[in-house]
């Protein structure tokens, strides 16, 4: 059965307990206090006062870019953007960190949970407030005055900080952080294909013909498409999760979410295309072709690129982001598979079609969606073709095409994997 998924915004989870006036950072001797403060109805720590606290230093950089320089890591900010990075590996952060008078403040969850799972040394007791650092043998240095240290037991023990140890019974351990998505994908037996059917709701996706009266809506067609494709897939022996299984509206920020939370190997987003305008020679528009996520070169790849990102537009309380998080982000993924990956992936796909599509190749592009910002695996958008263009809306609206489009786009997505496990199968 095709794994049906209800439309959850899913996100970095923020601490349930009470947000405490002060974070405790308890490091051997050093114990300070620093000040939590609410803006927006969101708690957040100034960054310049953690820093201190935490034996590093903020570096202020060009271009809203700030560096948290600590004792066991250096991470990377910038201003308005929800996101963290350490090394090659981004951190979604509940909010994004903000400069208010002149200073930078990091939401709470940094506190809680980015630096426990991510920068290592340290775990935060949510009852006492407090950020208590390990010694090299995963002690904490100091107990708090109020508690006693339990004893650890030889054959229990919690990974913390990438050690193997036993805190004290009174101190809570966040989870350790998601293992590599290799790691992952290699304890699971079947690969996880995340299918993303385009728009939905209120969000109808592109109307069309040009030159008649409306009768074809993308998102209807995408989500027909999507759900013949995870058949196929499933089929073939792959497991599959639908981003959305009705016509309900699902953010676009939501969906790379969704597949990141159920460790997905490999993300797909299926569209159909329109032109820049609704004229003779628009109409005339035909072809199909594949995007990963890198910059926007030419005219027509971010045409493509602002038509698909509107959709933000029918999100509850959707603002427009202060910044463009696509550099800090394709940062990230040139310095490790995915970019490369989702590459090669949609070169795969685009060549698969040739076979069942009877409008021209229009090749792969590449461009910054959104959709596809935030999926940490291999990820690539489809447009299957101008459902603007009278003979390309027909072919796309006849559910024989439908099939014949998922079966070589599945079949390309197996040959994608089989490929990648050749490549990297001998490095885990």
């Amino acid at each position: 059965m095709i794994a049906l998924f209800l439309a959850l915004q899913i996100g970095a989870a923020p601490t349930s307990a009470p947000v405490p006036t002060f974070v405790v950072v308890r490091d051997g001797a050093s114990v300070i206090s620093v000040p939590v403060t609410i803006s927006g109805g969101e708690p957040s720590v100034r960054a310049d006062v953690l820093m201190r606290a935490m034996k590093g230093m903020l570096i202020t950089g060009t271009n809203l870019h700030y560096t948290l320089a600590m004792p066991r890591a250096r991470v990377d900010l910038i201003d308005g953007i929800p996101f963290a990075k350490r090394d090659t590996i981004t951190i979604p952060l509940t909010r994004a960190p903000q400069v208010r008078g002149g200073q930078l403040y990091l939401p709470f969850q940094f506190v809680s949970d980015v630096i426990p799972r991510y920068i290592g040394g340290y775990v935060y007791d949510s009852p006492l407030g407090e950020l208590r650092a390990f010694d090299a043998n995963g002690a904490v240095r100091v107990a708090s005055p109020t508690m006693t240290p339990a004893p650890r037991p030889p054959a229990s023990s919690t990974a913390v900080a990438g050690a193997t140890r036993s805190p004290p019974e009174s101190v809570k351990v966040l989870a350790p952080a998601p293992a590599p998505r290799a790691t992952t994908a290699s304890r699971r037996s079947r690969k996880l294909v995340v299918i993303d059917a385009g728009h939905g709701g209120p969000d109808t996706g592109m109307r069309g013909p040009i030159g008649s009266p409306i009768w074809f809506v993308e998102k209807d067609v995408t989500l027909s498409v999507a759900r013949k494709l995870a058949t196929v897939l499933e089929a073939r022996g792959m497991e599959v999760l639908l981003t959305r299984t009705t016509d309900t509206l699902i953010a676009l920020s939501d969906r790379g979410r969704i597949a990141n939370a159920n460790h997905g190997d490999v993300f797909i987003s299926i569209h159909c295309n329109a032109p820049g305008s609704n004229t003779a020679a628009g109409a005339r528009e035909r072809g199909f072709e594949t995007y990963f996520l890198a910059e926007a070169k030419t005219e027509d790849e971010r045409r493509v690129q602002d038509m698909e990102n509107e959709s933000v537009k029918f999100e509850t309380g959707a603002n427009a982001p202060k910044g463009d998080p696509l550099s800090f982000i394709i940062t990230d993924m040139a310095q490790n598979e995915h970019l490369r990956e989702s590459s090669d992936l949609a070169e795969t796909i685009q060549t698969g079609m040739i076979d069942v599509h009877p409008g021209p190749n229009r090749g792969v592009q590449q461009a910054n969606f959104a959709v596809l910002r935030g999926s940490y695996m291999p990820a690539v958008l489809i447009e299957i073709g101008f459902g603007s263009n009278q003979s390309e809306a027909t072919f796309l609206s006849d559910q024989a095409n439908q099939r014949a489009l998922a079966r070589n786009i599945a079949e390309s997505v197996l040959q994608y994997l089989g490929h990648y496990e050749s490549r990297v199968g001998g490095q885990r």
